[in-house]
């Protein structure tokens, strides 16, 4: 039985789906659980100088750590009745994968729970989904959801 599990969360219907799947899971084994997301200013730095002059970079931070709360407090609703804690983590300069991997191993997670959206394209073929990146460097076992 899982004692600590950690869900990835971002704005997608796989990832309401592994939302839904990590809150049946917890409850039903009694477990804890972390709702997780991370804000990626990956793009806004690799681009950075180029939309420097369109936009603010500072706001746009701020706004992708905005929207990223927003779905941790619609998702935090949902768990009630869970021993359940929101996770903002912020990528820098590393893949989310990487990001979510470390801090499961820091939280001492049983089990980590992200959608697996299925795509396929140039940039899953070189790089790899989070999702899959993720069930690769994990300690803990990894449960990819699709849409239901």
């Amino acid at each position: 039985m899982y004692k600590k599990i950690l869900v990835a969360i971002d704005d997608s219907e796989t990832s309401r789906s592994a939302l839904a799947e990590a809150l049946h899971i917890a409850r039903t084994s009694k477990a804890k659980i972390y709702i997780t997301h991370v804000a990626d200013e990956t793009m806004l730095n690799i681009h950075g100088h180029a939309l420097s002059s369109v936009i603010n970079l500072d706001n746009a931070v701020a706004n992708l750590t905005q929207a990223g709360q927003k779905l941790l407090d619609t998702a935090m609703e949902a768990a009630t009745g869970i021993d359940a804690e929101p996770l903002m983590l912020e990528a820098r300069s590393r893949r989310i994968s990487e990001t979510i991997a470390e801090k499961a191993k820091e939280l001492g997670v049983d089990l980590i729970i992200i959608g697996r959206h299925g795509r396929r394209g140039l940039a899953t073929l070189i790089l790899g989904s989070v999702a899959e990146q993720l069930a690769r460097i994990a300690e803990a076992s990894v449960l990819l959801v699709r849409k239901h």
